[in-house]
């Protein structure tokens, strides 16, 4: 509850950040660039013209976070839970996706090296 109202508190003035949180939030996301993580919004255009039927967005999620930090078991954990048939080294390399990406991400790239990452 406590959280709930510093949240609510945190919202009732609209005020632009200052310099200093500017800064950290700058500093963050050179932080993710620097790491290659993937700008997918999960639009999921990218999903109904998979052939394999992948759930991409997750699937880039998962890479994101894999990339981000550097492993660990995050990933790897969650893609126990994930079909055989869609995970990233089902992926074909046909680019059906990318076709329609507004973001323009390499997918087939992104799958066929995030299938690598998981295969060590």
């Amino acid at each position: 509850m406590e959280q709930l109202k510093e949240n609510i508190h945190t919202f009732t003035e609209d005020k632009p950040l200052d310099e200093k949180e500017m800064g950290e939030l700058l500093s963050i996301a050179g932080e993710m660039l620097e790491k290659n993580i993937l700008p997918c919004t999960a639009c999921r255009y990218c999903v109904s013209h998979c052939p394999k039927g992948l759930n991409i967005p997750e699937l880039l999620e998962l890479y994101n976070e894999d990339s981000f930090t550097g492993g660990g078991f995050i990933a790897p954990m969650a893609l126990m839970a994930v079909p055989e048939e869609k995970q990233p080294s089902a992926c074909i390399g046909c680019r059906s996706c990318e076709a329609v990406c507004p973001q323009q991400i390499k997918i087939s790239q992104a799958m066929g090296d995030f299938a690598k990452k998981m295969e060590k």
